[in-house]
């Protein structure tokens, strides 16, 4: 790591004496960053070739359904979409793209709540994964429906659902080897009931992995460190498995990261890339976790007070902020390491993680 980073982490292979532990063979975990290409921000080959230099595995952007349905009823590709999605390909990068927002021919521009707004968004995705069929695997269904959003006014769980249970299997149809995020709510969806009506309405059955936003920044106290956080996350599970039968539900996390603006809810660079090494890390001790998109990766403008343009790992001139190099140290192991186990101690607050990767033991310690 950079020597101007001062992390309360410590990663080194080494060879300790430790209790036996039992071995977890993680399914695959993405190690992920939001980007803006899709919004004509950021500077794409150089975006990308830090990415790939810090360790991530896939970008999440989208494709606006107003922007390919311009005309009723007629689609058409932006050679801009086409642009960012070969070029992450051709890094070696996994597209997750949003399947999003509303059309100012259905619904008034909200989000599609009527039957006729639902069947066009369902042709839109169509259009969407055909196109890219060979090239997007990851797709996920909104952004934030819980809240007011890209132009819509906040939706209620039911009208989420239905519009799941429309899309769903019209694109498995298509290509029935992607993955399909649905869920993508706030944290305050979580807090407010949302998601639970989510799940009385069936959602479950119409996704692959349930994405979800973390974001603790706005906390307080120990509430905005990744500790709370994984204690959080475990909640959710909890809830989940009351709706599946007991069993496990895989959940991807596609937004999640702490902002450094200069105020009240923002984080010293320094502590905020120490939260996100954390954050991946103990990410791995939890096998349902099956991915985290942090947002995102370039800082959105220079307001040092404004939280919106100070969540990224680089600056807007490309520059890294040390949360880049805690990505760099950490994404190796999250991304491919085993996990296998916590060594307990006396203290609570100190974590001691053991990964074996490429041969070697793995040790990650910190006291949070």
């Amino acid at each position: 790591m950079a020597s101007q980073v001062k992390l309360s982490l410590t990663l080194a292979a080494a060879v300790l004496c430790a209790p036996a532990l039992r071995s977890q063979t993680a399914p695959i975990f993405r190690v992920g960053v939001c980007t803006h290409f899709s919004q004509n921000k950021g500077l794409l080959p150089v975006n990308l070739s830090l990415i790939r230099e810090a360790g991530a595995t896939s970008i999440r952007d989208e494709a606006p359904w107003r922007s390919l349905e311009r005309e009723k009823g007629r689609l058409a590709m932006l050679p801009m979409y086409e642009e960012y999605v070969d070029a992450a390909v051709r890094a070696g990068l996994e597209p997750l793209v949003i399947l999003d927002y509303g059309n100012p021919s259905y619904d008034g521009g909200d989000k599609p709540i009527s039957a006729e707004a639902r069947e066009a968004f369902a042709r839109y995705s169509e259009f969407l994964v055909r196109h890219f069929k060979d090239r997007v695997k990851l797709w996920e269904v909104w952004n934030e429906w819980d809240i007011g959003i890209g132009g819509t006014t906040p939706g209620s769980a039911e009208t989420y659902v239905a519009l799941l249970k429309t899309v769903y299997p019209r694109i498995k149809k298509i290509a029935p080897s992607i993955t399909v995020y649905g869920g993508a709510m706030t944290p305050g969806a979580v807090q407010r009931g949302w998601l639970e009506e989510m799940l009385k309405a069936g959602g479950l059955n119409y996704l692959d992995q349930l994405s979800i936003h973390t974001y603790t920044y706005s906390a307080t106290g120990r509430e905005r460190t990744p500790e709370y956080w994984a204690e959080w996350m475990a909640r959710v599970q909890a809830l989940l498995r009351r709706y599946s039968s007991g069993k496990e539900v895989a959940i991807v996390v596609t937004e999640m990261g702490w902002p450094t603006q200069v105020d009240r809810r923002g984080t010293p660079p320094d502590i905020a890339a120490a939260y996100l090494a954390r954050m991946y890390l103990l990410a791995r001790s939890m096998p349902y976790i099956r991915g985290i998109w942090w947002y995102d990766f370039q800082d959105d403008g220079w307001r040092y007070s404004y939280n919106e343009h100070n969540f990224g790992l680089v600056r807007p001139d490309a520059t890294p902020k040390p949360g880049y190099f805690a990505l760099k140290d950490v994404a190796q192991i999250a991304g491919q390491a085993e996990f296998l186990g916590r060594i307990k101690t006396e203290d609570p607050e100190i974590y001691i993680l053991k990964f074996r990767s490429s041969g070697s033991d793995v040790w990650a310690a910190w006291s949070a």
